[in-house]
């Protein structure tokens, strides 16, 4: 399929929708190879920009798609940026009032926010899954099982095959090794990897040509923990007002390094930055 991508702060983003992006999909899996997809939210763009390895894995994805709100925002205001301060500050401020309150206003650049968690579902529920194998790597112990339970249970037409938790910090090329024999034992044709950003892009990029029967590698972040019940997602309003990090922050607290990042430092760089406009590439 022909497509259409901007960049926002040196991270391309692909301009489509989540009916665009399954059939992106859909075409993937009947690929000679393996393709890369990347979730991408504001914490991996802010990321990106000090990890060189991590921006051009993102930049060589085969398909990246726009997670959060965020995103959806930061390329409105890209857009319409004039390089007057005075008039981008009541640009920026209109794109964040508007985005909360009218948040169709911010889609004219980015159409639709497309978010693993969802994904996982639609690619579950659509016709060319089933008799698919999907192998879920990462998350804290027993969630990934727990999720693929879950997943078994709504979507009996889908084979989950494999389920395991994640690793912490690096592993060894033994370690790797085993894990890889454990997941083509099962000959996945999908695989969806909660590790974190970067860590869960990395690992991909590292390792999707050793897995051979993989048509489809997905980082999907903490889309376990959602699909287990171990965390609620945020409830419809929020997610459409784009207000998850504070439903996020209120469940957890702990996370504020990270929500900065994802919010404020992220809306900074987006102002500060002189040079970045959207382009298509």
């Amino acid at each position: 399929m022909e497509r259409k991508r901007i960049k926002i702060l040196g991270s391309p983003v692909d301009r489509i929708d989540q009916k665009e992006a399954l059939e992106n999909i859909r075409l993937f899996l009947s690929a000679e190879k393996g393709r890369h997809v990347v979730t991408l939210n504001p914490e991996m763009i802010v990321r990106a920009r000090s990890d060189r390895d991590f921006s051009g894995i993102i930049n060589g994805a085969d398909l990246v798609v726009a997670d959060g709100m965020g995103v959806l925002r930061a390329a409105s205001y890209l857009a319409r940026r004039t390089g007057d301060p005075f008039v981008d500050v009541r640009h920026l401020l209109a794109v964040a009032i508007g985005g909360t309150l009218f948040p169709q206003r911010i889609k004219d650049v980015l159409p639709e926010k497309v978010s693993g968690v969802d994904l996982i579902r639609m690619i579950c529920e659509s016709d060319f899954a089933v008799g698919k194998k999907i192998y879920l790597l990462g998350a804290g112990e027993g969630i990934a099982e727990k999720a693929g339970a879950v997943l078994k249970g709504r979507y009996p037409d889908v084979g989950i095959v494999g389920a395991e938790e994640g690793f912490r910090g690096e592993i060894g090329p033994e370690e790797n090794g085993a894990i890889l024999d454990r997941i083509n034992s099962k000959s996945p044709d999908m695989i969806f990897v909660a590790l974190g950003a970067p860590k869960q892009e990395k690992w991909i990029h590292e390792n999707l040509e050793k897995m051979p029967s993989v048509r489809l590698a997905m980082g999907v972040g903490g889309s376990f923990d959602a699909i287990s019940g171990k965390t609620r997602r945020a409830p419809e309003v929020f997610q459409v007002h784009g207000m998850e990090w504070l439903w996020r922050f209120a469940l957890q607290p702990r996370r504020a390094g990270r929500i900065y990042n994802a919010a404020l430092k992220f809306s900074w760089l987006i102002f500060r930055d002189k040079e970045d406009k959207i382009t298509n590439k």
